[in-house]
């Protein structure tokens, strides 16, 4: 399995591979990981070019595209080994970069295409988190991004990403930084592991002992399926109204998460308002996926009846149900 992950700077996506690594290391397998950035810096000063952390940017756009050019022809010339010696192989790298208030390309779409990967993946992370350890950088302090600035950069990182993935019909998924480690590990070694968006009320779901049944309830869900989750996936800027950041919440969930998964399960634990989960059992219902409702009530909203394929009462009935569902379709 070849995978090209990317992300923007200050994701955190080094050290969830790295931990990945580590991760299936411990389950028996083997993945070696390309870090082409820090490649860049190791090939020039190999050949003599000085480049620094804080101003590789501001360099000739030319000097980078051969100095890129260079570590790629390197990692073909070794992939066939390491694809056999390793059971997957992951090449990290970032499609484009918000510098100097405009945003600048960093693939070479030649070598995309040699590279010819199984996987594409898309990482992200909180806007906050991104901007507090960019702003800790040397690199991009300078740069004073804005919190709406990285929401714009990470969407434009996806968007690509995902462009890459539709030209070559290769598999693509946007995953959290926050997911466990093991959501991206299923991805790439359990494909036949169907992918769902669990969905809940979270506005409007206030009692921590209501939110501790969530948490269960996805845990339980975890044996079955890898799953999406929302409560790993906040982007938003904290609890104020931010209108940018309302506008990337509802694209993230109806047209990255809901899009790469096969079933959407909403779970309501108790009876509460939620406009963001009728919007979102609509989307999945609209294009084509099963849609599984628990919801706590004999009386239901008729938005919610119609939407939704199945409906269950309880946890412990739609549980049995899954048991069920999982011995079928292992027949």
């Amino acid at each position: 399995m070849l995978v090209i992950a990317t992300s923007i700077s200050g994701s955190g996506r080094k050290e969830h591979l790295n931990n990945l690594e580590e991760y299936a290391k411990k389950l028996g397998k083997k993945v070696k990981i390309y870090h082409v950035g820090q490649m860049l810096f190791e090939h020039a000063k190999k050949v003599g070019v000085h480049l620094t952390q804080e101003n590789i940017l501001n360099a000739n756009p030319s000097v980078i595209s051969a100095i890129r050019g260079a570590v790629f022809e390197n990692i073909l010339a070794n992939l066939p080994k390491d694809r056999k010696a390793n059971d997957a192989v992951i090449i990290s790298i970032h499609s484009i970069f918000l510098w100097k208030k405009r945003f600048m390309r960093a693939y070479d779409r030649f070598y995309l295409n040699k590279l010819n990967p199984d996987m594409f993946v898309a990482l992200f992370n909180r806007a906050t988190d991104i901007l507090k350890v960019l702003n800790s950088r040397k690199q991009w302090k300078p740069q004073k991004l804005s919190l709406h600035e990285i929401l714009l950069w990470q969407n434009v990182e996806v968007e690509m990403t995902a462009s890459w993935a539709e030209i070559d019909r290769k598999p693509f998924y946007v995953v959290s930084i926050l997911q466990p480690t093991n959501t991206l590990y299923r991805l790439i070694f359990e494909p036949w592991v169907e992918p769902v968006y669990v969905c809940m009320p979270m506005t409007h779901l206030k009692k921590k002992s209501d939110q501790e049944k969530v948490e269960r309830f996805v845990k339980e869900l975890e044996k079955y399926f890898v799953v999406f989750n929302p409560l790993k996936l906040d982007i938003t800027l904290g609890k104020k109204f931010d209108l940018a950041s309302y506008h990337h919440t509802v694209n993230q969930d109806l047209y990255w998460l809901i899009k790469q998964s096969k079933k959407i399960i909403a779970y309501f634990p108790i009876v509460v308002s939620s406009p963001g989960v009728i919007n979102e059992l609509r989307e999945a219902h609209e294009t084509n996926k099963d849609v599984w409702l628990i919801f706590p009530s004999k009386i239901k909203s008729p938005f919610l009846v119609y939407f939704s394929s199945q409906i269950f009462e309880s946890t412990n009935e739609f549980f049995k149900f899954l048991k069920r569902y999982s011995r079928e379709k292992k027949k």
